[in-house]
């Protein structure tokens, strides 16, 4: 028979409730197909006559199938119970494997008189038997006094072996309790430690791909680390590739300080120059202005120069066309 819910603290989970007995489960073992009950309930419902199947699905088996399940077990030892005379009195809630320790020394358990018969309280035991009038009666041709004495002394001595017991099994509770926060914090070191490590591998891994991505960078994009850009007008449009190719992330190897200077340097020499290289200029400025390698001031020149590239070119276009309007009057 399984443990009755009601003397469990809290709600306990229906899925550790035999499907026979319809209590919590009791020594759990499993059957091949899956159920669990308790090992005393099973084995009472395979020893009916011509009885070989699982009790919940009917399924064919025999009592050495069912398994034990030693984490099912372990956990319902380690729910809170409260002690079995709760009902007299007692308040004390211990873990469900302490409760037999606990019912050995708990002082509302009954005790059977020796002289009435009657079941007394232990904690209550002893003061009984002083009153007792069967004992009286029953010691009535002997020393009275020596009786009392020797029953004294004989209470006293079980009171001291049951404080004793006690006493050991306080001790042991209280070396269980420092293991058990010995481990806690070993374990909060240790999770403290993955962390730690935890942390670092992800910067590892940040700067691993950080270096990987600098590297496809170099690879995909031809970079000149002498920074030579608009001195030729061949290096303005392979200027203009560059920063569009990394238009929202400059490269941490890129120096956006001396890219300005050479966006400068294209606009200065070629913006004018009255080939097709203007457009080129037109398409780096541009370009510089869309990204965001370059700081507030350094957009406002963009910005300025284009406008001033469009100005350019609209008298270029206005004053193309009062030329061609000449020539055809």
């Amino acid at each position: 028979m399984g443990f009755s819910t009601h003397r469990f603290v809290g709600t306990v989970d229906p899925n550790l409730i035999c499907g026979i007995c319809s209590s919590v489960i009791e020594d759990v073992v499993l059957t091949p197909c899956g159920h669990t009950f308790c090992f005393c309930c099973l084995e009472t419902w395979m020893s009916k006559p011509r009885v070989n199947s699982c009790p919940e699905c009917r399924s064919t088996m025999s009592l050495k199938d069912a398994k034990p399940v030693l984490c099912l077990r372990n956990l319902v030892n380690g729910f809170d119970v409260m002690c079995d005379n709760s009902d007299r009195g007692c308040k004390v809630v211990v873990k469900l494997e302490r409760l037999k320790a606990h019912l050995e020394v708990c002082g509302y358990t009954l005790e059977k008189c020796a002289g009435c018969l009657e079941m007394v309280s232990r904690s209550e035991l002893a003061n009984h038997q002083v009153t007792c009038e069967g004992i009286a009666a029953s010691m009535k041709n002997e020393n009275y006094d020596s009786f009392m004495r020797k029953s004294m002394e004989a209470i006293s001595l079980e009171n001291k072996a049951t404080s004793l017991e006690f006493s050991g099994l306080l001790a042991k509770i209280s070396s269980l309790e420092f293991q058990l926060k010995s481990l806690k914090r070993d374990l909060q070191i240790s999770e403290s430690k993955n962390r730690v490590l935890e942390r670092e591998y992800r910067r590892c891994k940040d700067e691993l791909q950080q270096k990987r991505n600098e590297i496809l960078d170099v690879q995909y994009a031809e970079f000149d680390p002498d920074y030579d850009y608009g001195y030729t007008p061949q290096t303005v449009a392979k200027l203009s590739l560059l920063i569009a190719r990394f238009l929202l992330k400059k490269p941490s190897y890129v120096d956006s300080n001396k890219i300005f200077a050479a966006v400068k340097r294209s606009y200065e020499q070629y913006a004018r120059c009255g080939t097709q290289y203007e457009h080129d200029v037109h398409m780096l400025v541009a370009t510089a202005f869309a990204s965001n390698w370059f700081g507030e001031s350094q957009r406002i020149n963009f910005h300025c120069w284009l406008q001033s590239i469009a100005r350019y070119r609209q008298y270029a276009h206005s004053d193309r066309d009062s030329c061609e309007h000449r020539i055809y009057q």
